[in-house]
């Protein structure tokens, strides 16, 4: 990246809930007496707020994936009632400030970000810092990220896609049944098809476009939609399929109840169960993993219950996440209503 002459460090330039861009710069001395002031993102002037010697603004930052075209730049982020900074996918855009004086011209300086060179704004979150993480993921699977690439360089924002997840909006404990209200974040819009003559690899590349594919599922591949799973640990990763309801635009509901539950209580002892959803020919895992929360299992905490299955075993079942935010479920039989 070049630099450029003359250049101002923000007060204030942070991605919060890891898609709105707020800006604070001091003007410099040579701006007295100005009447507007503009934050330019790439080749875009948006419209900043002067207060003083300070301009300040809000933005929407959504990441568009490569291809997605010129409309669908122009749309993202729509209704938010907020100007939108559209970023796509492997792209690097500059952040300058410009203001005009009167009817003089506008002036431009490169908009540094406030830690120090070489650092991304609101960088990851260590042991001790608190219970949120002040870089948390975009909402739909994107890292965004605003950083000083070198010394008198100004801020960049970039998009980096996240690998595909079943992401889990929450957990319906009930005296009869858990229910997982979830959706799939990552993966490719319906209708995405593989090259002529592509090999199965190179569908789930095409399914995935451009993230590194999962794990494929064991047993035969399935033409089914989204299918939701509880896979055990040990024991050779036995495998208890839900029943999903999919709700449109990738979001499902699978239920753990009486059939399911006589599944998990043919294994005695305390067991434990990873979500795994089953889409786009590869297997997800699915957990709280777009949050802002340092550590979901123990922010996100979940009743335990005593359920009764199909077959007549008691079985308790404890949900919960790990500190990386996986969702587990364990399961142990302590009796039978028979």
């Amino acid at each position: 990246m070049r630099a450029v002459a003359g250049s101002v460090a923000a007060e204030h330039l942070t991605l919060l809930d890891g898609r709105t861009l707020n800006v604070c710069v001091r003007l410099p001395e040579a701006g007295a007496g100005r009447t507007a002031a503009w934050l330019r993102a790439g080749d875009r002037a948006l419209r900043l707020e002067v207060a003083g010697e300070r301009a300040f603004g809000t933005y929407v930052v959504e990441p568009v994936a490569c291809g997605a075209g010129r409309g669908r730049r122009g749309a993202a982020g729509a209704g938010h009632g907020l100007e939108v900074i559209a970023v796509e996918e492997g792209e690097a855009r500059e952040l300058r400030v410009e203001w005009a004086a009167g009817r003089r011209r506008r002036r431009g300086y490169g908009l540094a970000a406030v830690p120090a060179v070489g650092e991304a704004v609101g960088a990851a979150a260590g042991p001790g810092t608190g219970p949120t993480r002040p870089d948390p993921p975009h909402p739909d699977g994107w890292r965004v990220t605003v950083t000083s690439p070198a010394a008198g360089c100004p801020a960049v924002l970039r998009a980096e896609r996240l690998p595909p997840h079943a992401e889990v909006d929450r957990v319906e404990v009930g005296w009869t049944e858990l229910a997982i209200h979830g959706r799939v974040v990552g993966l490719a819009r319906p209708g995405v098809v593989a090259p002529r003559g592509g090999s199965p690899g190179g569908v789930l590349a095409a399914v995935l476009r451009g993230a590194a594919p999962a794990a494929p599922a064991p047993g035969p591949p399935s033409d089914e939609g989204l299918v939701a799973e509880l896979v055990m640990r040990g024991e050779g990763g036995t495998v208890c399929r839900l029943g999903t309801t999919e709700c449109g635009g990738g979001r499902f509901v699978a239920a753990v109840a009486g059939r399911e539950l006589a599944k998990l209580a043919e294994w005695s002892g305390e067991r434990t169960w990873d979500l795994r959803v089953r889409a786009g020919g590869c297997a997800l895992p699915g957990g709280r993993l777009l949050g802002d929360v340092v550590d979901p299992g123990r922010v996100h905490r979940l009743p335990n219950r005593l359920l009764v299955a199909d077959s007549g075993a008691v079985v308790r079942t404890a949900p919960g996440y790990t500190p990386a935010g996986r969702l587990i479920l364990v399961t142990e039989v302590v009796g039978d209503v028979r």
